[in-house]
């Protein structure tokens, strides 16, 4: 009996993971009405997986370089449809 609660509670554990996991990849995608940026990171040290241009929301950028904040200018983005403004993120 102990044997079978134990692999339940393990086949909870893994779905309760999997449905995790599932609902964060829905947040982070892009919505439909969402513009997406190329975006450069600027000022400090840069680190050699962020020296690539990153495309995509400004939520998937501030979580790509983690970024949150409202002093230091983090990345700016150039919108896909350049009748829109950059957009800048920070960080601090």
């Amino acid at each position: 009996m102990k044997r079978f609660l134990k692999a339940g509670f393990v086949a909870l554990a893994v779905v309760g993971a999997v449905t995790t996991a599932f609902t964060t990849e829905m947040e982070n995608a892009p919505k439909a009405n969402e513009e997406t940026y190329t975006w450069n990171r600027t000022g400090g040290e840069t680190p050699p997986e962020e020296q690539n241009p990153f495309v995509g929301t400004k939520t998937q950028a501030q979580n790509y370089f983690g970024c949150s904040g409202t002093v230091d200018e983090c990345a700016v983005g150039t919108p896909s449809n350049l009748s829109l403004p950059n957009e800048v993120i920070y960080q601090h």
